[in-house]
């Protein structure tokens, strides 16, 4: 079963690097990336997928969206859209912000990783748009090439995004899939 491998992803992602950038660099660079973006953001904007995931997964989170918008979807990142949030804590402003994009938001794709489970929005990110909208995938960052998917505990009740060569697919259970196209389109996987 090809899952998406954090080794594939950042060979991905170290690709589409023309040089290898240091790490001071490689912040002025995503810093200057975050204002572009910030300065487009539209309050009112809808988007297809709400990206729910650790901040520690940065460059994986970066690849994958890419990925996504290159397919021709519209990707909410939360310290893309709205840097000013401050997500080391709970309260009531972020909870209000993040609660609105997921309202401009078709989906949620999980992106669980070991870092995930540390964090303190992404289970609540996942159940409010699964009463929201009941369209949300779970995409397991595997850290070995060689490791499988288990389904932690409630992440087993949902299906799973799957990167196969170019194309992302949405899995429930063995032989039960759907393209991604299909399942933003309301399918579910058979």
């Amino acid at each position: 079963m090809a899952i998406i491998r954090k080794s594939e992803i950042l060979r991905r992602y170290n690709a589409t690097q023309t040089t290898l950038l240091e790490e001071a660099s490689e912040r002025r660079w995503a810093a200057n990336s975050l204002q572009k973006a910030f300065e487009s953001f539209s309050v009112s904007e809808h988007y297809d997928i709400f990206l729910s995931h650790a901040y520690s997964d940065a460059r994986i989170v970066m690849q994958i969206r890419s990925m996504l918008i290159e397919k021709g979807y519209s990707v909410y990142v939360d310290w893309i859209e709205d840097e000013h949030l401050d997500r080391g804590k709970v309260s009531e402003f972020t909870a209000t912000v993040l609660r609105n994009r997921m309202n401009n938001c078709s989906s949620l794709i999980y992106l669980t990783s070991n870092s995930a489970e540390k964090s303190v929005w992404m289970p609540w990110e996942l159940g409010y748009m699964d009463a929201r909208t009941g369209r949300v995938s779970v995409a397991p960052i595997m850290e070995n090439d060689d490791e499988e998917f288990d389904g932690r505990e409630y992440l087993g009740l949902y299906p799973y995004l799957d990167l196969t060569l170019e194309s992302f697919y949405i899995h429930s259970g063995a032989g039960s899939w759907v393209t991604f196209g299909d399942w933003m389109q309301g399918k579910k996987p058979k």
